[in-house]
């Protein structure tokens, strides 16, 4: 699973996590309240206690700041920070140019300790 948000609200810990299967799962403390199908513009809903919360993906816009779900509380909306920080493709992509250059260069390394050209 992957987990897209993290909030905690009233003290209970709130995540938003997407399954290799295709689907949404709300777990509040652990455990799931709600589970639906990945789809654009879904939107879950669970109580705690005599609140009623319900949270739903915005528009493309927000994901760039890392806030990707609107949480509403009995229909007005909360403004909450996600506590998960989403993860850098620039940072990957970095790790993965420095490994073919680091290994580009120790097979070089190696071939000449171990195979050296030998003159006539």
């Amino acid at each position: 699973m992957v987990k897209c948000a993290l909030y905690y609200i009233e003290n209970h810990k709130i995540e938003v996590v997407n399954t290799f299967l295709g689907k949404e799962k709300i777990l509040l403390n652990g455990v799931t309240v709600s589970e639906k199908s990945f789809n654009v513009g879904i939107s879950h809903t669970f109580s705690i206690g005599k609140n009623q919360y319900r949270i739903s993906q915005r528009d493309k816009s927000y994901s760039k700041r890392g806030n990707m779900f609107e949480i509403r509380k009995n229909g007005m909306p909360l403004s909450l920070v996600n506590l998960r920080p989403q993860t850098s493709t620039q940072l990957l992509i970095l790790v993965i140019v420095m490994g073919l250059g680091f290994g580009f260069t120790f097979g070089l390394l190696f071939y000449n300790l171990f195979w050296p050209v030998m003159g006539i």
